[in-house]
């Protein structure tokens, strides 16, 4: 069985936030004043309840990937061993899993989370200076994580994806700094238009789109596209002469809702069909959990709820207005 939308959009790629809680406050993300969005720990989904959706998913709906976040995943107390049991999953149902970490936590564990089955990696990088990498996540790391991505090429993840959030007049100056950065590495650098989120102050004048990304790249380097699944939502390129490649993310200029095949579940347990939904006609995993809903009328739920999956998410700046999409609660 299928999940798919009144726009004919199958759905087999889910999303799980491991934890709202991170060790990092980034200012496009979580912002020193949002600490008040942190979910109690009675309500964080546990690890078997974790458990359980996934095999619903794999099992009764045919998913086919699934991708753990956060806040910051490997903050979570034994998430190794939880990892360790999410691969008899993995091998069952022929999964493909993936992680999304800014890496502090990566240093010295790559080669054990390749070990427990996960095959893709993304790491949060937005700057190369240690001086605005402090200012943009408010920590001194940049050294742990550059390490911990020099770690995960040797463990063979292939490639390892570095994200670049990219904000006018705070780090678009170092796009060429990244350009070159993977200029012999086995790295794919995505640079991600500025996103509206919660109370993370998004304007335009901070917003630098990937026409303007690409652009400047072009001006001292011969991109090529690469040809992409239809559902993947970066634009990928490779540099001639160039090991690494540069993609682009383009969830503002150009949006690529028509081809999503993704939901997401919160920390807490409720599902959002889209990245800024709001989540009124979402369903609380934890409270059906509570309320002992088999998993075939859990099923029949997600078949009425995907029905409500908006056509395309609204403007930037009707974003802005959104309640209830603080980015650390809902993982990115």
């Amino acid at each position: 069985m299928k999940l798919i939308d009144k726009y004919n959009r199958v759905h087999n790629y889910l999303r799980i936030s491991l934890t709202d809680k991170c060790n990092f406050n980034c200012i496009y993300c979580n912002p020193s004043d949002g600490d008040h969005f942190l979910v109690s720990k009675n309500n964080i989904l546990t690890y078997e309840e974790i458990l359980r959706i996934i095999h619903i998913f794999a099992d009764k709906l045919e998913f086919k990937k699934i991708r753990f976040t956060g806040g910051e995943p490997l903050v979570r107390k034994s998430v190794f061993e939880f990892f360790n049991e999410v691969k008899k999953i993995k091998d069952k149902f022929n999964l493909q899993l993936g992680i999304t970490t800014n890496g502090t936590l990566l240093e010295g564990n790559a080669q054990r989370l390749k070990n427990t089955g996960i095959e893709k990696l993304n790491i949060s990088l937005d700057s190369l200076k240690p001086e605005l990498f402090y200012k943009i996540t408010g920590r001194n790391n940049l050294q742990n994580v550059l390490d911990a991505i020099d770690e995960s090429v040797e463990a063979g993840f292939d490639p390892v994806k570095i994200n670049m959030v990219v904000i006018k007049n705070i780090n678009d100056n170092e796009i060429l700094d990244f350009v070159e950065f993977i200029k012999n590495r086995n790295l794919n650098v995505r640079f991600i238009e500025f996103m509206p989120f919660g109370n993370n102050q998004w304007a335009r004048d901070g917003f630098i789109s990937f026409d303007e990304m690409k652009n400047l790249i072009e001006s001292k380097y011969i991109l090529k596209p690469l040809i992409t699944d239809v559902n993947e939502v970066a634009k990928d390129f490779s540099i001639e002469g160039y090991e690494g490649k540069v993609s682009f993310i383009t969830s503002m200029s150009e949006h690529f809702c028509n081809t999503c095949n993704r939901l997401r579940i919160t920390a807490d347990g409720k599902l959002r069909l889209c990245l800024f939904s709001t989540g009124e006609k979402n369903i609380d995993f934890k409270a059906l959990f509570k309320n002992n809903y088999s998993d075939n009328e859990i099923v029949q739920l997600l078949l009425e709820a995907i029905i409500f999956k908006w056509e395309k998410h609204p403007e930037a700046e009707e974003l802005t207005i959104l309640e209830h999409n603080n980015m650390l609660k809902i993982g990115g």
